[in-house]
Order: C-alpha cells, then sequence, then structure tokens
C-alpha cells in the first residue's frame, strides 16, 4: 500500500512538472519580447536565414498582420541596440519590424508605405517556398558606383530640375550676401551732404489801400461782401474787414465765406488788366 501511494505521488509530480513545462514553452513561443530577443540575438549571432524568417513570421502574425509565407528579408538597418527589417510575405506589401537588445518590438507597414527593397541598402535574403534560402542578392561597391555614373550620364528630366532648384538656391544666397555686403559698404563710406533747396519768396500782392478804395468804387455789389469790377476783378471782403481781389468768383465767394485765400491777383495780374498805371502801385498790403 505504501509503494503503491509513493508510485501515486511520483507520477503527479511528473504530470504537474510536465504541464509546467509546456506552460512556460508555449508562453516563451507568443511573448513578443522573447521573440524579439530571439530575432536580434539570431541576427547578431548569424543565425541560419530560414530559422529567422520563421521567427519574422510568427511576430508578423502575433501583431494580427496575415502573413502566409516569408519569401524575402533584408536587415535595412543596423544599430548598436537596434535593427531595422524589411520583410516580403506571400501576396502582402512590405512589413517594417523592428526588434531590439531590450526586448522591444515594433511591426508596420503592410500597406504600401513602405519603399520596396533595394540591393543598394544591404543584402536581400530570398526563400523558397519550402522555406529553404534560394538567394543572397546584394550589389558591391564597384556596381554601385558604376550605377551611380551610369544615372548621371544618362540623366532625366528629375535631375535637371534639381540641378537648377540648386542653382536657384545658390544664386539667391550669392544675391543676399552682395546685397548685405553693398549696404555695409554704404554704411562706411558715409552719406554726402545733401544741398538745402532755396526758400520760396514770399507772395505780395503789393496793391495799396489808395488803390483798393479806388477799384471798390468803381465796382458793384453782387453778393453780400463780394464786389464785381467792370475790368474783370472780384473784390471780397473777410470776416476781419480785409480786402482781397481775385480773377474768379468762386475764390472770392471762399475767402468772403471761410475767410481761405486762394490765387489772390497780385500786382502784375492788376497792371495787365491795364487797370491802373505803375505809379499808382506800391509796395504795401492791407
Amino acid at each position: 500500500m505504501k509503494r503503491f501511494l509513493r508510485f501515486s505521488l511520483a507520477l503527479a509530480c511528473l504530470l504537474a512538472g510536465s504541464v509546467a513545462s509546456q506552460a512556460q514553452n508555449g508562453s516563451d513561443q507568443t511573448d513578443p519580447r522573447q521573440m524579439a530577443l530571439d530575432v536580434y540575438s539570431g541576427i547578431n549571432r548569424q543565425l541560419p536565414p530560414p530559422t529567422i524568417a520563421l521567427q519574422l513570421r510568427k511576430i508578423i502574425e502575433l501583431f494580427r498582420y496575415r502573413c502566409t509565407r516569408v519569401t524575402d528579408y533584408q536587415i535595412f538597418a543596423q544599430r548598436p541596440n537596434l535593427t531595422d527589417i524589411k520583410v516580403k510575405c506571400s501576396g502582402d506589401p512590405l512589413y517594417g519590424v523592428t526588434v531590439a537588445s531590450n526586448g522591444f518590438v515594433s511591426v508596420y507597414g503592410g500597406n504600401g508605405i513602405l519603399s520596396s527593397l533595394d540591393r543598394r541598402d544591404s543584402s536581400i535574403l530570398s526563400f523558397e517556398a519550402d522555406d529553404t534560402l534560394a538567394d543572397t542578392s546584394e550589389i558591391a561597391a564597384q556596381q554601385l558606383k558604376e550605377q551611380a555614373i551610369a544615372r548621371i550620364s544618362l540623366g532625366s528630366e528629375y535631375d535637371y530640375i534639381y540641378l537648377i532648384g540648386i542653382l536657384m538656391m545658390v544664386g539667391g544666397v550669392a544675391a543676399i550676401m552682395l546685397f548685405v555686403w553693398l549696404k555695409v559698404w554704404r554704411r562706411k563710406q558715409g552719406r554726402k551732404p545733401r544741398g538745402r533747396m532755396k526758400p520760396m519768396e514770399k507772395h505780395r500782392v503789393g496793391i495799396s489801400s489808395d488803390l483798393k478804395n479806388q477799384l471798390l468804387d468803381e465796382s458793384k455789389s453782387i453778393e453780400k461782401y463780394i464786389h464785381y469790377h467792370p475790368g474783370g476783378l472780384f473784390i471780397a471782403v473777410g470776416k476781419r474787414g480785409k480786402r482781397r481781389i481775385f480773377l474768379s468768383r468762386f475764390w472770392a465767394n471762399l475767402y468772403a465765406n471761410w475767410s481761405i485765400c486762394f490765387y489772390e491777383a497780385s500786382k502784375g495780374d492788376v497792371e495787365r488788366l491795364g487797370l491802373v498805371p505803375k505809379h499808382n502801385v506800391n509796395d504795401t498790403n492791407e
């Protein structure tokens, strides 16, 4: 009886350990952190490419993306603690997978936002239908140089557009530098003194009070404070009683009503009309 109990207890312990081990293995297979560490360490330890491709497919499916089979992948960028991988699944656009040394993992793409695989970035690993390595497509430095020379020698409309843009940018920078240099040079030269304009001569009518009285006696009143002389003159009386002679009725009205004096008749205007001899015109003005 005792042997049977011991045997039963040992069997139960074995079953419990087996279940725990299976549970641990299952959690490791679905743990994103552990899967990212497997891919990161596998790339650094140069594990077989089919193994890494299988792990990449599991990571993509873990993030609920569709990946039936990995046909190609490329290590796009590899930094001390971070690795970026482009993964091509059968029938789907490119996926981007980023893994880090601390277990970080990120999956993105699948909608065409990633550029296509390019041999100039790094080697492209391709696989057959049975997940065996089919080809390693890479480009040597000499081939890369030859392709660059060929593109430059052939040229295209985009090359000319870039060239014109660069020339315009260089020309703009040169124009700004020239403008600033001219400003500084002119400031150093100093400003030359500008010649002052001669002051305008003061307008003088030069008609004496006696002549104004004579013209006023010979005139007739056409409006309040406005008189008309037969010689073609209009005599207006301002608010302060000053008399002004105009050749236009409009300016006479303006002076009589608002005391604004424009285009007053001068000494020469009166002489040209022949209304009074020159010896009767004095230089005083009221």
